[in-house]
């Protein structure tokens, strides 16, 4: 089974008194871009950790089998601490599973779908996408990488962790794996709807 576990639990702290992942971009919430992508990929499982203005972000989440929906109370501490909530709630069936970005509205399911085929190269290994030489978003880690996982701390993720480990390097030459939106100029709009405050 491969899962993902998707992080939206950020301060938006650069789109001021908005949450950005409730803000409109291309037609759908920045967030049910994120969704959209991983439940038509391959993935079989998705646990979504919110944090701030989590009862707003339940409402826009499509009620599936296949998705959860957690909250981490400690969210302001930093991305390590989502990251940590998130694997509490992996299926003991899960082989590997991904941690992705919420805020990422230009990765597909296709990207999902290639990382996901790379693993054939060394199931043990972590298959990590890169862009003009620079590591990306999302990665994908085989289950043994839990509890390394589980040691990080602070608002780095995993970058440390990957930088010491050996993994897959899968290039593509999209850098939609490296656009996340932070800030409203990101968004092309000065003035979001009030509704999404």
């Amino acid at each position: 089974m491969i899962a993902a576990i998707l992080l939206a639990a950020g301060l938006s702290s650069r789109t001021k008194r908005f949450h950005k992942l409730l803000l409109p971009y291309k037609g759908k919430k920045l967030l049910g871009h994120a969704i959209t992508a991983i439940t038509r990929s391959d993935i079989t499982y998705l646990i979504i950790v919110t944090g701030k203005q989590q009862r707003k972000i339940r409402k826009i989440i499509p009620k599936k089998d296949m998705i959860k929906v957690v909250y981490n109370p400690k969210y302001r501490s930093g991305m390590a601490s989502s990251i940590k909530v998130g694997l509490q709630y992996l299926p003991q069936e899960v082989t590997h599973f991904f941690i992705a970005l919420a805020d990422m509205p230009k990765v597909n399911k296709n990207h999902y779908n290639k990382i996901i085929s790379a693993i054939k190269k060394n199931p043990k290994l972590p298959v990590v996408p890169y862009v003009d030489g620079q590591a990306a978003n999302p990665v994908l880690f085989p289950k043994h990488f839990i509890r390394k996982l589980q040691l990080l701390e602070g608002d780095l993720g995993a970058k440390m962790l990957l930088r010491r480990s050996k993994h897959t390097k899968l290039t593509f030459r999209q850098s939609a794996l490296l656009t996340d939106l932070d800030s409203l100029a990101d968004f092309k709009t000065k003035r979001p709807s009030l509704q999404n405050r």
